[in-house]
């Protein structure tokens, strides 16, 4: 189906008269639709308009002002609200409803028009999805209503307004009436299905339509064919028998066809006196032609055969420069890693340096410090032994109290006895000798206290003597673990001499060796770039031996092209000649 419409003209004029005509049918149809059920939409609004109006002529305002004072849900507001209830029955309407407009032009629904017993009665108040325009125009005393309105809640409908005044003429509200959507699809499906033969009417005229065109256009492009096959006896180098096909159906009209047709006619005798001419000198020009073409081919195939040669020469040194840029770019690599180790080596041994220098100043701050613990200990060592000295002079002087104190001791003895001996005198001697009774007494008192004294002061002198002996023994022993640690402090200090000694021969060492790795990473760092330099060399070599190889590929392309061009020019002169006896005139 597609390849008849592609080969025929009249197919494709057909198709798209076809389908501008089946486009203008669905336009009008469409359009017809549309206003169709904007026609309905119109007419109902403006039915429930006249309604609203009419009932709102002979609503009891007053009352519905009464209910305004106090929107409760009182007697009256359940009489008025049955009243809508009644009015929307009769009707056959979706809602009917009492709004009122607030202060700032807000819709409030008051009394909604359903049964008491109803739950999807609107509470007092609710605002409504009343538009702002309908809502104006009702202020300004004109009925008003809407497009269609969908509601989540509510449903789909058309609404329509009328104002509701008192007998004074003031707006009191508005009574609405909300008609369902179905309402109006089945009014639209009614009015198109009473219009479904005017549009099978117009199926019939737009299919005759097309079918006349079609008999008109295939009547006129008829001569097309005997012009076609012409042209196709001509273009197979048959121009007598084009010709002869031409003139056993001439064409008299005088349109573009007929036009077409007398060209068609001239353009035929215009090649047959050319082409009769042309022959003969073509086929003396291919004899020439091939002879050349013949000597052609073969300088060609010569040129072919030493530009391979060269091609291969060439791709040779291409694959030796690319093994030496390969060698090259490999040995930069080498010599900068080479460098770059070196430089870290530089770096550590630098490092090390650093370290070195560091651990031998603390070495030698080690050693002073050892030093001083050193001469610390001993000094700590004569203290010792100068406090187990007078240890030893404390204990000696705690035994000659004690003898003293033994003096003091039997010198009280004595003196009890005396005092004993004095009060036995004085009780002989009777009342003269009571003075020395007392006096006696108070002897004997003081001997006992001073033998109490003795005593305790003895006492201590023993716990001082026990302490100074046990002070003695630990300074003993502290005395011997001091030398312990006056000799181990100057091996310290011998062992702290010998570190520092090595630390300065290792840092003299590692400062020779880092001297020593920063002359090698100068001299890798040289090398590195004369091996950069002849990668860089290489590089250009290997660039200039692939702009010669790309020149060479390309030369022997071009030959190439040329070689297989000669072989075609024979060809074409072989099916030239074939060609040329072809031709009939």
């Amino acid at each position: 189906m597609i390849h008849f419409v592609k080969t025929h003209l009249i197919a494709r004029i057909l198709i798209v008269v076809l389908a501008i005509i089946l486009l203008i049918a669905a336009g009008s149809i469409a359009i017809q639709l549309t206003q169709t059920r904007s026609a309905v939409e119109e007419a109902v609004g403006s039915y429930n308009m006249r309604i609203a109006e009419s009932y709102a002529k002979q609503m009891d305002t007053a009352r519905y002002a009464e209910f305004l004072k106090n929107p409760q849900e009182t007697e009256l507001y359940w009489s008025l609200r049955q009243e809508l209830d009644r009015f929307r029955t009769d009707i056959g309407a979706l809602y009917v409803y009492f709004v009122r407009l607030d202060e700032n032009g807000k819709p409030l629904l008051m009394i909604d028009g359903q049964p008491r017993e109803s739950t999807d009665a609107s509470p007092i108040g609710e605002e409504t999805d009343m538009p702002e325009q309908a809502a104006q125009q009702v202020l300004a005393g004109r009925n008003a209503t809407t497009p269609l309105i969908e509601n989540p809640d509510y449903g789909t409908y058309i609404s329509a307004y009328a104002p509701v005044r008192d007998a004074a003429g003031s707006f009191v509200g508005a009574i609405g009436i909300d008609t369902d959507a179905e309402v109006l699809k089945n009014l639209t499906d009614s009015v198109i299905s009473q219009s479904i033969p005017f549009y099978l009417l117009m199926l019939l005229v737009t299919i005759g339509a097309a079918g006349f065109v079609a008999w008109v256009v295939v009547r006129a492009l008829r001569p097309l064919r005997t012009i076609t096959a012409s042209a196709g006896r001509m273009a197979a180098g048959d121009l007598a028998e084009a010709r002869a096909m031409l003139l056993s159906e001439p064409v008299r009209s005088g349109d573009e066809i007929g036009t077409a047709y007398n060209a068609m006619v001239q353009m035929s005798e215009h090649l047959n006196e050319m082409v009769s001419g042309m022959v003969a000198q073509v086929a003396s020009a291919s004899d020439q032609l091939a002879i050349s073409s013949q000597e052609f081919a073969r300088h060609a195939e010569q040129m072919l055969q030493m530009s391979e040669s060269v091609d291969g020469s060439v791709r040779h040194i291409h694959e030796g420069a690319a093994r030496q840029t390969q060698s090259s770019d490999e040995s930069a690599r080498a010599v900068e890693e080479i460098a770059t180790g070196i430089g870290r080596i530089s770096e550590s041994s630098s490092t090390v340096s650093e370290a070195a220098v560091q651990a031998l100043q603390v070495a030698e701050a080690g050693q002073s410090a050892v030093n001083r613990m050193h001469e610390q200990i001993g000094y700590i060592s004569s203290t010792a032994a100068m406090t187990v000295e007078i240890a030893g002079r404390l204990q000696g002087y705690s035994s000659q109290m004690e003898d003293v104190l033994r003096s003091i001791h039997e010198f009280a003895d004595q003196t009890k006895l005396l005092a004993l001996n004095a009060s036995i005198e004085a009780a002989r001697a009777g009342e003269h000798g009571s003075g020395f009774t007392v006096v006696a007494q108070e002897v004997r008192k003081l001997a006992d206290a001073s033998s109490e004294a003795v005593q305790g002061v003895a006492s201590l002198l023993d716990n001082i003597g026990r302490e100074t002996a046990k002070i003695s023994e630990q300074m003993n022993g502290a005395t011997r673990e001091i030398g312990e640690g006056v000799r181990l402090s100057a091996d310290a200090e011998q062992s702290f001499m010998h570190t520092v000694t090595a630390f300065k021969l290792v840092t003299e060492q590692i400062m020779e060796v880092s001297a020593t790795v920063e002359q090698l990473s100068a001299g890798s760092e040289e090398v590195a770039a004369s091996v950069g330099s002849i990668a860089e060399i290489a590089h250009g070599v290997a660039r200039q031996t692939r702009h010669i190889r790309e020149m060479t590929d390309g030369q022997l392309g071009m030959i190439k092209q040329v070689a297989a061009a000669s072989s075609e020019l024979n060809g074409s002169l072989l099916n030239m000649r074939q060609a040329i006896r072809q031709v009939k005139v």
